[in-house]
């Protein structure tokens, strides 16, 4: 195929038959090369003239063919070359050989050049289309239009923008922060770690995960209006232009959220409502509740009430609530905030008042309850079972295919046996009788059809309640979020829901506190179910005013337990322990066991046992656990289900199993005990909150000190010890693999405690850690989110010059830079001051500003000055500065007797190997006489031979790039 190329720069042939015949590749060609669709096109068009008969035959012979060697236009110049090829393109013949066809073409785009550029397209003149030809595979090439611009669109005339990958059921919220627009997405998304730069406005961002959530800091000082569109795939952030047209604006028919004052609450209607995500405040140290959205909304106005306020924000809701009895719950309708304390403060309308008649409320007429004796309501319900007939069939089967009014009134006598089996004590069968019910939103279950206004408030109610004693807490999840579970005569299974859950004990206290008198008066049956547990709950976990609203226990041996953590809690500790040694003995085993594991807890508590003796004993409680559990072959059925008479005593004696293993200096075991717990209702979030704060402190700071004493002489487990545990750094005695280890559990159960300024602490503390280890990314990682979760500023500045650091050091300039900005507070103590002037020479070094950084550190002579310093000579390979800097810290450093520390031996070979680079025998003799005979280790003892004799000789030209020295002193300050 050698002879056969037409030189058409894509490897066609051509033939007269086609309109690739001879002449095209010359002037057609040239014709066309100022338009890249029109010359496209023309290459298309060689194709129809491929091997054509005689005529393919003739373009073969000898005599056709051209050589390059007897072309008379080769060697001349391109233009005159593209000249002559325009005059005389019907006589170039069309087989060119290969090697003389690249240069031809090379010499035409040579000539095509100058004229594409000189001879642009006039403005408003037609563009050449190409016309409709058969192709040979029977289509049709379509007409091609010209460009009609002369380049691509600039990029300022290209509204800025961030697409955000994420599915539909994602949400979004964005408010303004500072200079930053804070984006909050509900949910914890990798992809957004990993965006590509554009060149744009949205470059200078940072992602931070969240527990469940992402959080993306923009930085835009000017406040630009953003604009955030939902799409398909993702979410879209673009700025809107005054006057400038572009496809980035709102709708017009954006939907709005608007704040709907209910009793005792505040609902924000969404129509596709997110989730709620609490932050910290930086502003008032108080929180922020961000609730998302899964839809583009016009945001509700600002407002300001008793102990909060709405901010004004980009999309979704900003609300900072500075009170902490104030609660904001994600409900199908949007976020509800309340306020749950014994006085609280007002929030939405004035709340309601209870019924009057505690037998005529809601509660009673909803749940079918009835002051009669427990042998009457059973009766009823015997009689009401009886009585259903076919309708206690599945009703999959039995109403397939049934009218509306036959299904109505089957599940009308459903309903009423089950208010009949709950009443008499038998929530199971309530349950068993109700778990098929039409869904109240439309949907219809598989038993029937729902619509408008049905099932009401009532049956949903009746429902729920059935299902949480029932332990089916899917079931029984309207109470946390129905309107009607919002009611003064629901409250008390609100707080039931809540309790069996696992939430934070001080609202579900309150909310169980409300309605224990309540609960008192109901029949028989259902109090069982619930008055004890509740009880046990509120003496517990209750504070000074729920457990007021106890009164007297009764007198039954059940309360025994109760009593006692009353006693404990009110101050009675003698009383109480003589009763918890009296209750060891009881019968019940379960019984004694759980008194048993109350005394280790009252004696650790007061000094009278060690952490490792702590540990024994609970070691001990739970083999005993183990045992009566694997020879329990009849395990009990109680009707309450979720919240069960008999209390569940493994997960809190687990947890304090966990917490004295903590306090004993064992934090990876105490680790592995709380993975395989989670909240319940015997275990609430916050305590095991924490024991997680508890185990991740000694694993990020080490063990408390005097792990193995009383912990009159270990030191407090609040802030205040992890404050000052981040000062001293790790405890002495753990091996670096081993620490190492530690690290990596800290990292990886970070997420189980929420995202507040007590984090905030443990991520600091475990962002030096990875420093001091040489892992500068996952200490990015942990001081970016440490950086969010911080509310005291001089704590903030402490965390974002170690991001900087840290920044540098993973060769993150861009990120050390807004650290670096972000931490410019105006009154910063001296060591602070000095540690950013460092990392700013540091940075200015980096981007190759030596003489910048140099004269930022000109008068300072401090130790840590003089090594960055001298480390930027080094850098700089400026050897005879490096050891004149280097020198005057080691004058002051090396002590003249006695065994040299790591950090001096290293300085001496320092100090060594400046000398050596800069030929200063002097000074590399006056070092050896200094250090003497002491030791340096064999390796450093060789080396530091070699370079003072190496000294001796010229100076060498690079010894390598030393690196800035990172391992200052980087305490977070505590906010006290």
């Amino acid at each position: 195929m050698l002879g056969v190329n037409t030189g058409c720069g894509s490897g066609h042939t051509a033939g007269p038959a086609g309109r690739g015949g001879p002449g095209w590749c010359g002037a057609e060609f040239l014709g066309q090369a100022g338009n890249v669709a029109d010359r496209r096109q023309a290459d298309q068009q060689t194709e129809p003239g491929l091997g054509q008969g005689a005529d393919w035959q003739a373009y073969r012979q000898p005599d056709r063919r051209s050589d390059c060697r007897s072309d008379p236009h080769v060697g001349q110049p391109a233009g005159l070359l593209a000249h002559r090829w325009g005059l005389a393109a019907r006589h170039v013949l069309a087989g060119w050989v290969l090697p003389v066809w690249p240069l031809l073409l090379a010499s035409t785009m040579l000539a095509v050049a100058p004229h594409v550029h000189a001879a642009p397209r006039q403005a408003g003149a037609a563009a050449p289309a190409v016309q409709d030809v058969a192709r040979s595979d029977g289509l049709h090439a379509q007409p091609v239009t010209g460009v009609q611009a002369d380049a691509l669109p600039r990029v300022a005339d290209v509204a800025p923008a961030l697409f955000l990958p994420a599915d539909s059921g994602v949400g979004l919220a964005a408010f303004w922060s500072g200079p930053e627009l804070m984006v909050v997405v509900d949910h914890a998304l990798p992809a957004l770690f990993h965006l590509p730069a554009q060149g744009g406005l949205f470059d200078r961002r940072e992602s931070v995960a969240l527990n469940g959530a992402t959080l993306l800091r923009l930085y835009l000082p000017e406040h630009p209006a953003i604009v955030v569109e939902r799409q398909k795939a993702g979410w879209l952030l673009c700025v809107a232009r005054k006057g400038a047209p572009g496809r980035c604006s709102p709708p017009p028919d954006l939907p709005v959220a608007h704040m709907q004052p209910e009793p005792a609450r505040m609902l924000f209607a969404q129509s596709q409502p997110g989730r709620v995500i609490t932050l910290p405040d930086p502003v008032t140290g108080g929180r922020l509740f961000v609730a998302t959205t899964r839809q583009a909304e016009q945001p509700p106005p600002p407002r300001a009430g008793v102990g909060y306020a709405v901010r004004p924000s980009v999309l979704g809701l900003v609300v900072a609530a500075d009170s902490a009895q104030l609660l904001m719950t994600a409900t199908p309708a949007g976020p509800v905030l309340e306020a749950l304390a014994a006085q609280p403060v007002p929030v939405g309308l004035p709340a309601l008042p209870p019924s009057a008649s505690v037998q005529q409320g809601e509660d009673w007429l909803w749940l079918g309850l009835r002051d009669a004796p427990a042998p009457q309501l059973l009766q009823a319900w015997r009689k009401a079972r009886d009585s259903l007939g076919t309708a206690g069939e599945d009703p999959a089967t039995r109403l397939a295919g049934q009218p509306e009014a036959a299904v109505m009134s089957v599940w009308s006598a459903r309903i009423a046996a089950a208010q009949a089996a709950f009443a008499a004590g038998y929530p199971q069968q309530a349950w068993a009788l109700l778990r098929d019910l039409p869904l109240p939103a439309g949907q219809a279950a598989a038993g029937g059809m729902a619509h408008a206004g049905w099932p009401g408030p009532g049956v949903q109610a009746l429902r729920a309640c059935a299902a949480l004693l029932s332990a089916d807490m899917a079931g029984a999840a309207p109470l946390a979020t129905a309107d009607w579970a919002f009611g003064p005569d629901m409250v008390v299974w609100r707080g039931a829901y809540f309790m069996a859950s696992g939430a934070d004990s001080q609202p579900t206290s309150v909310l169980l506190a409300r309605g224990y008198a309540r609960l008192e008066q109901y029949p028989a049956p259902v109090r069982a179910a619930l008055l004890l547990r509740v009880s046990q709950y509120l003496a517990e976990f209750g504070g000074p005013d729920e457990r007021t609203a106890l009164g007297t226990l009764p007198d039954d041996a059940p309360y025994n337990l109760a009593r006692i953590m009353l006693q404990l809690r009110n101050g009675q500790a003698e009383t109480a322990r003589v009763a918890l040694e009296n209750l060891t003995a009881s019968g019940n085993d379960r019984v004694a066991d759980h008194a048993r594991a109350l005394l280790v807890a009252f004696l650790r508590a007061h000094d009278q046992i060690s952490p490792a003796m702590a540990v024994e004993a609970y070691t001990q409680l739970l083999a005993a656990q183990a045992a009566e559990g694997a020879a329990s072959s009849t395990p009990a059925a109680p009707a309450t289900g979720a919240v069960q008479e008999d209390v569940d005593l493994l997960p809190p004696l687990r947890l304090a199993y966990a917490q004295a293993l903590a306090q004993a200096g064992q934090p990876e075991r105490a680790a592995g005990v709380l993975d395989g717990l989670a909240p319940s209702a015997t275990l609430p979030h916050d305590r095991l909150v924490e024991a997680w704060r508890s185990v991740l402190s000694g694993l990020i700071f080490g063990p408390p000190q005097g792990a193995h004493t009383p912990p009159a002489r270990a030191g407090a487990q609040g802030g205040k010890r992890v404050a000052e545990g981040a000062a001293h750094g790790p405890a002495t005695g753990v091996s670096g693999p081993a620490r190492g280890q530690m690290l990596a559990l800290a990292r990886a159960r970070m997420g189980q405690v929420p995202d507040d300024p007590f984090k905030a602490k443990l991520l600091a503390g475990l962002g030096r850690q990875f420093m001091a280890q040489g892992r500068p990314g996952l200490a990015v990682a942990a001081l970016q989110q440490a950086d969010v979760l911080a509310i005291d500023p001089l704590m903030r500045a402490d965390i974002e010059e170690l991001l900087a650091q840290s920044a540098l050091e993973d060769n993150q300039r861009p990120l050390a830079l807004r650290a670096l900005e972000r931490s410019a507070l105006a009154d910063l103590p001296a060591d602070l001051a000095a540690r950013r002037r460092y990392d700013e020479a540091r940075l200015a070094a980096a981007n190759g500003d030596r003489e910048g950084a140099q004269a930022l550190l000109a008068e300072d002579e401090s130790d840590t000055g003089l090594s960055v310093r001298g480390a930027l000579y080094e850098q700089d390979q400026q050897w005879a500065q490096a050891v004149q800097v280097v020198g005057r810290l080691a004058s002051r450093t090396l002590p003249e007797q006695g065994v040299l520390s790591t950090a001096q031996r290293d300085l001496v070979i320092r100090l060594a190997s400046d000398a050596a680079a800069a030929g200063d025998g002097p000074t590399a003799r006056s070092l050896q006489a200094w250090v003497g005979a002491r030791a340096l280790g064999a390796e450093r003892q060789a080396l530091f031979t070699a370079l003072v004799k190496q000294a001796q000789k010229a100076p060498v030209v690079s010894l390598g790039v030393v690196r800035v020295p990172t391992t200052f002193d980087k305490t977070v300050k505590d906010p006290k």
